[in-house]
This record gives C-alpha cells, structure tokens and sequence, in this order.
C-alpha cells in the first residue's frame, strides 16, 4: 500500500510539472457534480511540428526526446523499476520511428492521445467516449491525423471513433543473466501487448483502399 500511495504523489507531481513544461497538453476532466469527484481524465496532445527528435534505431531502448534509456519515472531505484522501465520504453519510444517519418503526413501536424482514464465505479457510462472525442473533433476542425496506443480494454472505443489498428505490438523482458526476482516479474506481468492505432483525417477510411502509415 505504501508503494502505491507514493506511486500517485509522484505521478500526480509529475503530471503538474509536464502540464505546465509542455504547452501541446491539453487536460481534460469529468467530474462527479454532487460530489466533485473527478471519475475520468485525459492528455491530448496538440503539435504542430515535430515533437520528436529523430535518431538512428542501434537497437537500444532510449527516450527520443533526451537521447537517454527512458525510465519509468514513479518508481524508486529497484528491479521493478529496471523492469518497468524496459517495458514502458518499448510502448513510447519507437513514437519517433513510427508516427513521425518523412514520407507520412505527421511531420507537421498531428494529435496524439497521451493517457486516457476513468474511475473502475464509472465505466461504461460514456465518460472515455466523451474525453476522446474531444481530441477527435479538434483533430477535424484542424483536418490533421491522430495516433494513439490502446489496451485492450480502449481499443473498440477508438474503432468506433474511426481510428484503425495498424499494429500490435508485444514487450519482450528476455535478458541475459535472468534471475529467480525478474523471472517472477515477467510470469506476473507478461504477456502485454498494445495496439497502435492511427485515424485518417476526418476518420475516412477505405479498407484495402486508404494507405497505412506506416
């Protein structure tokens, strides 16, 4: 329990301090009216030019912004920290890679949906259509392209929203000189995949006729 707390003062802390560092966020909130419970938020992001720092891919793991091996940043310096890190770097940092390439529409404007949730007593209730729509209508107005990674759980919302699976992709945690501690991590936390998804401007697309992105 402990852990868990400290994990939300420090997400909550880094959250404030990313708000107000990145003027392409834009949060959003759903709200309890008779409790002012917040039961739902969200992360667009707005660019518009390139977010990314391109690199060449030498097949480590790094941050595209900092050029450094990214880290998860709410745990403190243990083996789930080293584990989450592998993890999560691999969902965020081939972002460059993928959503920005020169012969893609994304190299000027784009929106991308950072984090999305909803309070497990809310579900079902509209409130993530509401927030992601959001992002989609102002995608619209703009006439530009959107991207986002979903989990399972998100991934018919943004179907219905017009974004496509163009990927899924799976974390690998193999390493050499495994030990009995990050053997349990992986059989605890494996497998996790996450879709990819990318919505076509003003969410037109044609199956076998619409071009992929990537």
């Amino acid at each position: 329990p402990h852990g868990r707390e400290r994990a939300i003062r420090n997400s909550k802390n880094l959250f404030l301090q990313a708000h107000h560092a990145d003027p392409t966020g834009h949060w959003l909130k759903v709200t309890n009216t008779e409790t002012g419970e917040i039961v739902g938020g969200c992360r667009w992001h707005i660019h518009k030019t390139n977010p990314y720092h391109q690199h060449e891919d030498d097949g480590k793991q790094v941050d595209a912004a900092t050029q450094k091996p990214y880290e998860a940043p709410t745990y403190e310096e243990s083996m789930e920290k080293e584990f989450a890190s592998l993890i999560l770097g691999q969902v965020l940092n081939p972002r460059a890679r993928r959503y920005v390439r020169p012969h893609t529409h994304f190299a000027n404007n784009l929106f991308d949906l950072h984090i999305c949730f909803v309070h497990p007593s809310y579900r079902n209730r509209g409130i993530g259509r509401t927030l992601a729509a959001w992002g989609v209508e102002k995608a619209d107005d703009m006439r530009v392209e959107s991207f986002l990674e979903a989990t399972d759980m998100g991934r018919e919302l943004y179907q219905k929203l017009g974004f496509v699976v163009v990927s899924i992709e799976e974390a690998d945690a193999s390493r050499q000189g495994l030990d009995e501690e990050w053997e349990e991590l992986r059989r605890k936390f494996l497998p996790y995949h996450w879709h990819c998804m990318w919505r076509p401007v003003a969410g037109v697309f044609e199956q076998g006729v619409t071009k992929l992105p990537w």
